[in-house]
């Protein structure tokens, strides 16, 4: 399955181990295969196995899922025992390097690849799952267990509903798995519609309703395999996933009205013949199944853990039978069943009067403010758009709480346009002049963040990892050091020498903060660190008050 697509280079063909160790990377791109539905050669090419690995073997990003997979894989000839403690904790210092992008812990050659990965898990919603895969026991002694319990609580933070989760998978979970890809294509489910009918002409089909516990079964038996190949779903989006499972776990008997069903396609179909004269209830078997539209519903019910609430989800879903229909019919109906574009709750914004008054305040004086959705929009020197308004605007709040959403998860401004945090920052006393002048401001400190890792000696530690995970928090400060004056000036009358202005700010707020981080917050994850509004508010707190004080000296 992989070994034609590895780099090998590092093994000698003489090499007595050479075997082995081509086995036990073929193990972690299958641990990486397995669990994310990737390619053959995408999973090979996700394998770090070699010299100066830092612990890590593989790692790659699914950008459905939103979700980094790490994997550390060892090949055990006998079948039986588990990787060594030792390299189970190799394998945690590794993910903590990667996390906190420290490309100095690793090999050259893997440079690009920490940068690929350090990037995605700089993307709000991004979660990370650790694997230790092995020929071996499913099951870690206490002490690996307890290793890796540690690294996940650490870059929870505590949090039950946190970014990271691992798992193990031994030889019965390979077999499984590799016996479970030989019937990819073959899959059937079984399924129990409610108030179902049947489409006759000019294509077979069945309607009906689903409910959400028999979802979170399909999904947890079949994952990804179960989604047609050939399209690409927006899965792990946290505003909507959130949205979705939310409504399962507080309104369950009101999803069917809140969200939209699924689409299958089936080879074919057959239906027990129990009360078969009724439509209220059907038991259905559906051959050669997937899913065409609606993966994303399906994989949230799976994460939802209250089974009596999912029992009371009720979705549409319906079933489109291809045995008698022309050869291109299925893949026409998985194309033109995904063409539709998602209404995001940004897309709303447009109708709030005070976005108006913005956008009409900058026409005023020249300056291009984007607030629909475009591919098309590029920012320049008198343009903005919705969201850099909204980081820009949120940074310079006092409320270091609202640079922390900024940096996490910048749709949690649009959840709710009547209350804050959208409020907080865009309200009648946000001019068009301080909206822009915001965006000014942040341009010049994210300028200064790229000039000063460029001259970064070593790209790790906190001096690193404060540039690349508290840039908000950072920006933060410099908006508080620069106070109001700057930020309400008429966006004609902004001085011309501003830049110079943030870049002073941020000489002095950089190695406050950076002070402030190893004394009081020793050995942390920074990544992690910049994620909690409690940490950033004292944080925030410390560096005004040292400035203040050096002021008043």
């Amino acid at each position: 399955m992989f070994e034609n697509d590895l780099d090998l280079t590092e093994i000698a063909n003489l090499d007595p181990q050479r075997d082995v160790k081509i086995l036990t990377r073929c193990l972690a791109a299958f641990a990486v295969y397995s669990t994310t539905g990737c390619s053959n050669d995408e999973a090979a090419n996700a394998v770090w196995d070699g010299s100066d690995d830092n612990g890590i073997d593989a790692a790659y990003f699914d950008p459905e899922e939103r979700q980094v997979v790490v994997v550390q894989s060892k090949w055990i000839q006998s079948g039986s025992g588990e990787p060594e403690a030792s390299a189970i904790s190799t394998f945690a210092d590794g993910v903590r390097d990667l996390v906190e992008n420290a490309i100095d812990s690793f090999a050259e050659r893997l440079h690009e690849k920490v940068e690929v990965i350090s990037e995605a898990l700089m993307q709000p919603g991004t979660t990370i799952r650790l694997i230790v895969v092995s020929t071996g026991s499913s099951v870690l002694a206490q002490h690996g267990t307890r290793k890796l319990d540690r690294l996940v609580e650490e870059l929870n933070d505590g949090e039950d509903d946190g970014i990271a989760t691992f798992s193990v998978l031994g030889m019965s979970e390979v077999f499984k798995g590799l016996a479970s890809d030989a019937n990819v294509g073959k899959i059937t489910l079984a399924a129990t519609l409610l108030d179902w009918s049947r489409v006759t002409h000019p294509h077979k089909a069945y309607v009906g309703i689903i409910d959400g516990s028999q979802l979170k079964s399909w999904w947890h038996n079949h994952g990804k395999r179960i989604v047609a190949k050939n399209i690409r779903y927006a899965l792990g989006d946290t505003e909507v996933n959130s949205q979705i499972k939310g409504t399962a776990e507080s309104s369950p008997e009101n999803f069917w009205y809140f969200h939209n069903g699924i689409t299958l396609i089936a080879d074919e179909a057959s239906r027990a013949p129990s009360a078969s004269a009724s439509h209220a209830s059907g038991n259905f078997e559906f051959r050669g199944a997937s899913i065409v539209n609606g993966a994303q519903t399906v994989s949230t019910l799976a994460r939802v853990a209250n089974d009596e609430a999912l029992g009371s989800v009720k979705v549409s879903m319906r079933v489109i039978l291809l045995s008698e229909a022309p050869d291109d019919f299925g893949s026409n109906v998985t194309r033109t069943n995904n063409l539709q574009n998602r209404v995001e709750g940004r897309d709303f914004v447009s109708r709030d009067p005070e976005q108006d008054r913005i956008r009409g305040e900058m026409s005023l004086e020249q300056i291009d403010y984007q607030i629909h959705r475009s591919e098309d929009f590029v920012p320049t020197a008198i343009s903005c758009d919705l969201i850099e308004v909204t980081t820009a605007l949120a940074c310079a709040s006092s409320e270091p709480s609202h640079s922390v959403a900024a940096k996490t998860g910048i749709g949690r401004f649009y959840n709710d346009l009547s209350r804050a945090p959208y409020k907080a920052i865009f309200n009648p006393n946000t001019t068009g002049a301080r909206a822009f002048n915001a965006v000014r401001i942040l341009r010049a400190v994210d300028k200064w963040i790229i000039e000063r890792k460029s001259q970064a000696d070593r790209k790790s530690g906190y001096s690193w990892g404060l540039l690349v995970h508290g840039n908000r928090a950072l920006a933060g400060a410099v908006f508080e050091r620069l106070g109001n004056d700057l930020l309400d000036q008429p966006i004609s009358d902004f001085p011309a020498d501003y830049e110079s202005k943030v870049f002073a700010a941020c000489e002095e707020v950089y190695p406050a903060m950076l002070d402030h981080l190893e004394k009081d917050f020793p050995n942390k994850a920074l990544a992690v660190l910049f994620k909690g509004p409690t940490n950033c508010k004292t944080i925030h707190e410390y560096v005004s008050q040292q400035l203040s004080v050096r002021d008043f000296i």
